[in-house]
């Protein structure tokens, strides 16, 4: 019997590492339910394990008892790129080229709880919306951030003096009266601009509850709850506000719901019993901009100084899809989702331009100024289409898909940014790839074609990998991926874009740098990253 028990130790202890205490004392009761050992035997083995776990590191790691799970993940990533413009308007025909390296940090966690809630974090590197790169030198001397400081006017001091102004017509004296003599300026220095390097930021911080197994509930800076493409939404992005998911699935020997994720289009397999459709719903209300005092105090010294009230501005998110599992490999998804602009804000306030300030005349043959604005998220209504079908043949993945996109109120956004004649609401994708990236020496190749006219999306959200994300841009984009183990891997990028409409501007901004509302008549952008993955 003793070696009986010697021998189930080890097993029993690569199953311990596993999984819980809970689960190792349940495997042995049922060893001695089965009489496979006694319970002198089972307590013996109880005691070994705990001497050998208590020698270990792991026991040194002191959970909460409310956590159940503790998923750790992240990303390191070394990034060479070449980023070149070709100018438009005044400028036209001069080329602007950046060259740099760059690095990326991720680290996450998902915490499991009891009675299904879960708390999400992400830690990265850069405070940008759209990026986590840092480039390896933008702080000199190897420096992990630099503050810079520029020369302005805190305070004056003022001299004066007596002089004649003037003869007294009766006594002929003549009579004085004071002047400024001279100012003296006094001067300080105000930081400028903080470059952060090397900080880490909070990408995501998020709660999550799953009260059903086919409702999930989320709020904080949370993932992007959306089926989406990079002509829409960067991928980088994570939203501020709330979401609400919903998923079925049906067929398959099975009814009812089911706890695979809607948006993940690569993870869901058939049951044994056939082909199963998914029904999924995805909702989103995130708060775009935060005005600070809704009600602000009045300003300046009196009652009737008053300021008009603001509100905060939300994005809100509307998605139904559906997707067919034909087989274990093979899918179609299709998934419209609408979105549209709710409240006030400031910077995103609008109305949006995005060419430079410009004077036109109105419907009254009336000069207005159509101010500088790039940032307006005014009269956008979107409907996108994104739509994928995926399959496998000789032993490899092949997948078709493209997005379609439609802003209801492109005209208005138009005419308010001074081009009544125009509406330039629509954008569409149509790509292809073929393999995927998922162990060692697996490869993809993936490619599309793109569309984006002028007033057709929202210019701060779309993926600035692409095009320098600009609107008004059309061309192609490429990628190819290797995979030297089963978490190092080589991405290469090109896409490649030239302007729509000439006598529009390209609205957005990316990472070639150029002030906003400088036009651009064709980008070329080339991306290599070693990246490795956890």
């Amino acid at each position: 019997m003793k070696l009986k028990y010697l021998l189930l130790a080890p097993a029993i202890a690569l199953a311990t590492q596993a999984a819980q205490a809970q689960d190792s004392a349940a495997l042995l009761d049922l060893l001695v339910k089965k009489k496979l050992i006694t319970n002198q035997e089972a307590e013996t083995v109880r005691s070994e394990l705990t001497k050998e776990y208590e020698s270990t590191a792991a026991s040194k790691i002191n959970i909460s008892a409310p956590v159940s799970q503790i998923r750790l993940y992240g990303e390191g990533r070394v990034r060479y790129f070449i980023n070149e413009g070709v100018a438009a308007g005044l400028d036209g025909g001069d080329t602007g080229q950046r060259e740099r390296l760059r690095y990326r940090l991720r680290l996450g966690a998902d915490i499991n709880f009891k009675d299904n809630w879960m708390l999400g974090v992400l830690l990265e590197t850069s405070s940008s919306a759209r990026s986590a790169n840092v480039t390896l030198g933008e702080n000199p001397f190897f420096a992990k951030a630099t503050v810079s400081t520029t020369s302005v006017v805190t305070g004056t001091t003022t001299k004066s003096g007596s002089f004649v102004t003037g003869i007294d017509a009766k006594t002929g004296k003549p009579v004085s009266g004071t002047a400024l003599t001279g100012v003296t300026a006094t001067k300080g220095a105000v930081v400028s601009n903080v470059n952060f390097g090397d900080d880490l930021f909070v990408g995501r911080a998020f709660l999550k509850y799953n009260p059903f197994e086919w409702l999930s509930l989320e709020g904080g800076r949370i993932p992007n709850p959306f089926v989406s493409t990079r002509m829409v939404w960067d991928p980088d992005i994570n939203p501020e506000g709330f979401a609400e998911q919903f998923k079925f699935t049906f067929g398959g020997g099975s009814h009812g719901p089911s706890g695979v994720d809607a948006k993940d289009s690569k993870g869901v397999t058939a049951p044994p019993g056939g082909m199963t459709v998914d029904v999924f719903a995805n909702f989103g209300q995130f708060v775009y901009q935060d005005v600070g005092f809704e009600n602000t105090f009045n300003s300046g010294t009196g009652p009737f100084t008053t300021t008009s009230n603001s509100t905060d501005r939300w994005m809100l998110g509307f998605q139904v899809g559906t997707k067919v599992n034909f087989d274990t490999r093979t899918y179609f998804q299709i998934a419209p989702a609408f979105y549209s602009y709710t409240g006030g804000g400031s910077t995103s306030a609008g109305p949006f331009n995005g060419d430079n300030a410009l004077v036109i005349l109105n419907k009254n043959a009336d000069p207005t100024l159509v101010t500088f604005n790039q940032t307006g998220v005014n009269d956008l209504a979107v409907l996108d289409i994104p739509v994928e079908f995926t399959w496998n043949m000789w032993g490899t993945r092949f997948s078709i898909f493209g997005d379609y996109a439609h802003n209801f109120e492109a005209a208005t956004r138009a005419e308010k940014a001074g081009h009544p004649d125009k509406t330039e609401g629509s954008a569409w994708q149509v790509g292809a790839s073929v393999g995927q990236t998922k162990k060692k020496g697996d490869w993809e190749l993936r490619g599309w074609y793109q569309h984006s006219q002028q007033f057709a999306l929202d210019q701060n959200i779309i993926d600035d990998d692409i095009f320098d994300g600009r609107l008004n841009m059309q061309g192609f984009f490429v990628q190819g991926t290797y995979m030297f183990t089963d978490a190092a891997s080589v991405i290469l990028q090109y896409s490649h874009g030239s302007r729509i409409d000439n006598s529009l501007g390209t609205a957005g901004f990316g990472a070639l740098g150029t002030a906003a509302g400088f036009p651009l008549q064709s980008t070329n952008l080339v991306y290599v990253d070693f990246n490795l993955k956890f």
